[in-house]
């Protein structure tokens, strides 16, 4: 997605893609923006856990912030 924001100073934003990544630019100055997120998607190890979360979500396997708590207080976890 790219964008043009102009901020309160008058500076310009402008966002675009080059070489397949992303970039903005501010005040002439060249930044790439980084999501770390599809590194996380890429790790096999991670994207295992999340399905293993998603099916146990789908099965009601759901505990609330305090359960979690007390079974950690309790050494549970």
């Amino acid at each position: 997605m790219n964008f043009s924001l102009k901020a309160p100073d008058g500076t310009v934003i402008e966002s675009y893609h080059k070489d397949h990544r992303e970039y903005i630019r501010i005040a002439g100055l060249e930044y790439e923006i980084f999501s770390p997120v599809e590194e996380l998607d890429a790790d096999p190890e991670i994207k295992e856990m999340i399905e293993a979360s998603e099916k146990d979500i789908q099965q009601g396997k759901l505990y609330s912030t305090d359960d979690l708590v007390e079974a950690i207080k309790r050494g549970d976890w």
